[in-house]
């Protein structure tokens, strides 16, 4: 039996923090390793929609999936959101404005969660205050699972970079990567590509060390258990209790 795919789910509660970026690039970093990805984007401004719909198709295969449409009233909603058969990993562009029942079903699916933050006070403020909630909410706390933040749109070597890698060392949360302000991002998304793609670029070149430390880690997690129908369904019912011989002789 196949293991199911892996899904990475990347979030944050303030919007403007680079999700999208994040999300159409590592789902290319898994594409260009040979691995069948799945982009599923939940955000209504479906920015990784136009970002699929600009990927030509010559480059390796990222499937999307438009979550945040509604089906056809000919489509059920799971037939409309369905996967390929073949996918190993599920990279979610999650919505910033997640609330409720939207944010617990994020959750309930995801195994790996990233959260993408940039180097600014009231980024690094709001920023906080997300992981907080989301350590705290009460379908993490049933079941935790690897929690990692991306430190994005960093200057190295200025004020803003240390004061954001100083929070970070503070957070009970590890930071797995740090991305550049580059403009090499923006020239990616108007092709539809991710810079692992751009192998003739030298800019793009010198952010490839961080994706691989981003998969590096992520692969390094132990895979997530969710909870679902079957799994229990499947679990063994506990033994009854042995019961007491009371009839047994005692010795005279």
């Amino acid at each position: 039996m196949e293991s199911p795919a892996r899904r990475i789910l990347v979030i944050n509660g303030k919007g403007g923090c680079g999700k999208t970026t994040i999300a159409t690039n590592l789902a290319v970093a898994y594409a260009c390793r040979g691995i069948n990805v799945a982009l599923m984007d939940n955000d209504p401004q479906a920015s990784s929609s136009h970002w699929a719909t600009q990927r030509d198709d010559t480059l390796p295969k990222v499937e999307l999936i438009a979550k945040h449409e509604r089906p056809s009233m000919y489509q059920t909603t799971s037939f409309h959101h369905r996967l390929p058969a073949n996918t190993q990993v599920v990279v979610i562009d999650g919505h910033s404005n997640a609330r409720g029942r939207d944010l617990e079903s994020l959750l309930r699916q995801t195994d790996i969660i990233l959260v993408p933050m940039l180097p600014s006070a009231i980024d690094i403020r709001a920023g906080g205050k997300f992981i907080a909630d989301l350590l705290t909410h009460r379908i993490y706390r049933s079941a935790p699972r690897p929690v990692g933040v991306i430190a994005n749109r960093i200057q190295p070597n200025t004020q803003t970079h240390e004061k954001l890698m100083h929070f970070l060392g503070c957070l009970d949360v590890p930071a797995v990567a740090e991305f550049r302000d580059s403009p090499v991002y923006i020239d990616a998304a108007e092709l539809g590509q991710g810079v692992v793609d751009m192998k003739d670029c030298r800019a793009a070149r010198k952010e490839t060390a961080q994706w691989k430390r981003l998969l590096n880690w992520i692969d390094a997690q132990a895979p997530a258990r969710r909870t679902t129908v079957a799994s229990i369904r499947m679990k063994p019912r506990a033994a009854s209790p042995k019961k007491t011989d009371t009839t047994a002789s005692h010795p005279a």
